[in-house]
């Protein structure tokens, strides 16, 4: 089993070492490309030693605002040798929740796609720190950005030396502030240390059984914990390839996990009843890969693809909190037992009190190793208090231990939605949706799809004496929101329920109101149908 001291879980520092070992080895493979370890750790030399002429220093912050390709991953690795914390930004986001991000985190730099541009010209008078903008590609600069930040192009950072940039980096200093979504407020910023990022992948490699001769495909975003911590370095770590493909297919996705020859491959807990709508085919089960993380226990998705799905139970916070061993007898509907080497985990009643066996509380986590999770929530440390109320880190999802260990997920506690592999803020979809004029206030919440995960339904109260049809409001959702925000439903009322403190009673919302005008969307074709 690979095993790491704590002075050696510093992504740099593996990446170094791996290059030093293999060098002609193949790492990274994009389509036909194929970087090798020795190329890459040359070439993210060049980006780095550029990043530190352009101002970046050691725990200065850098977006990365990119779809998957070699310049998002020479944006990454270039950065965090310089000591410098990345911050992956989802590539739906505009307008506002944009902004937040990239001014809450303290952006000084971004590298981003030209289709992207845009979007930063739309919110750059509010982020007075950000100073350089790098493109990973030519193209024109809008005057909003060429007026308030020095602009350059990523390609252009190759021709830089290619010597170690010297920077001695270690395993307690930050890595990246992913954003995770707000239950009760904005977003917040997970600050996470290098060792935490190593033992997310360390862990990952272990309950996969993964082996160095083996290798990875992931059609999912870099920008995402699974595609970049689970992916790009556990493969890092064993010396092993990794393939990235641009996006998800589900018509030739088993074709592009054939073209990698992929033992392991990365997909997300919805993705599995659209796999097995696709038509059967006879070679459905002639492919290579022993393992789909991650997703719920499906006998008809393994027995047709003859690959056996990974369930755990985790967090970017935390890392794999709950899993099987691999070649393990599965308890149905469990997220297997506590890892045991990484964390204690609890149940808690509400006054953080271990709940009976086999009632359902809140999810607690601590860790058992020194810097495997997360350090704070970056810039909010009343969030990061509250989260780690009694020692213990609260999850803000319910579950249940059983009479032998195993742990069961229940529900989100918290007010987020999980649409499609994507976490919503529901706070910020309201906040988006309340832009609107003709509307007084809303309420998002999360009801069951066919697809076993949540989709969006938006309630609605009109201001008064305005009319409002269900159509414009979805024009306005989607010129101002992400498209996996968009609602799939949209109900109006007079009134939301509430408490005395006048608290909206969410849970009252995912039924029809009695006098309520429902209507749904089709994710599709975008069609309009009363319900």
């Amino acid at each position: 089993m690979l095993d790491l001291t704590l002075e050696e879980r510093v992504v740099t520092a593996r990446l170094r070492a791996a290059a030093e070992r293999t060098p002609e080895a193949p790492f990274l493979q994009f389509g036909d490309d194929v970087a090798t370890y020795g190329a890459f750790h040359l070439r993210t030399n060049r980006v780095a030693n550029a990043l530190a002429e352009c101002g970046l220093g050691a725990f200065a912050k850098i977006a990365v605002f990119a779809r998957n390709s070699p310049g998002f991953l020479d944006a990454w690795y270039g950065a965090t040798k310089i000591g410098a914390i990345y911050v992956p930004i989802n590539t739906e986001y505009k307008g506002e929740i944009l902004r937040y991000q990239i001014h809450h985190a303290d952006v000084t730099h971004i590298v981003i796609d030209p289709e992207f541009v845009d979007r930063l010209a739309d919110v750059i008078a509010g982020l007075p720190q950000l100073k350089h903008v790098i493109l990973t590609q030519p193209a024109p600069v809008p005057d909003a950005i060429a007026c308030r930040a020095d602009v350059h192009l990523l390609p252009d950072f190759l021709a830089a030396p290619d010597r170690d940039p010297g920077v001695e980096v270690a395993y307690d200093h930050p890595h990246a502030v992913s954003f995770t979504s707000g239950t009760t407020g904005p977003s917040k910023g997970v600050l996470c240390l290098n060792a935490h990022v190593t033992t997310f992948a360390l862990d990952w490699i272990r309950f996969l059984a993964f082996q160095p001769e083996e290798s990875i495909y992931t059609p999912l975003p870099l920008f995402h914990a699974i595609g970049a911590w689970l992916g790009v370095v556990p493969a890092m770590l064993s010396g092993a390839r990794v393939t990235v493909s641009p996006r998800f297919s589900a018509s030739s996705y088993w074709d592009d996990v054939r073209r990698a020859n992929a033992d392991v491959v990365h997909g997300i807990f919805s993705m599995i009843p659209i796999l097995l709508k696709q038509p059967e085919r006879a070679d459905d089960a002639m492919q290579p890969a022993r393992a789909y993380y991650i997703g719920n226990r499906n006998p008809a998705f393994e027995e047709r693809f003859k690959c056996r799905i990974v369930e755990v139970y985790g967090a970017t916070e935390t890392g794999i909190v709950s899993a099987h061993d691999f070649d393990a007898e599965r308890r149905p509907k469990s997220c297997g037992k506590p890892n045991a080497d990484t964390f204690d985990v609890a149940v808690l009643d509400d006054k953080d009190q271990p709940v009976p066996t086999g009632e359902v509380g809140e999810i607690a986590v601590r860790p058992r190793r020194p810097f495997s999770m997360v350090k704070e929530y970056y810039a909010r440390p009343d969030a990061t208090l509250e989260t780690f109320r009694n020692l213990w880190f609260h999850t803000g999802d319910n579950g249940k231990l059983d009479e032998d260990g195993y742990l069961y997920f229940v529900d989100r506690k918290k007010d987020a939605i999980r649409r499609r592999g994507e976490n919503i803020s529901s706070y910020e979809l309201e906040f988006a949706v309340n832009q609107h004029p003709s509307v007084m206030e809303c309420a998002a919440v999360a009801v069951t799809s066919d697809l076993g995960e949540d989709e969006v339904k938006v309630v609605v109260v009109p201001r008064p004496g305005v009319e409002l049809s269900a159509e414009e409001l979805w024009r306005f959702c989607e010129a101002t929101m992400p498209r996996f925000w968009i609602p799939s439903f949209i109900e109006f009322r007079g009134e939301l329920p509430k408490t005395a403190n006048q608290k909206i009673q969410k849970f009252l919302l995912k039924d029809r109101g009695d006098d309520a005008l429902l209507f749904e969307r089709d994710w599709k074709t975008g069609e309009i149908s009363a319900r």
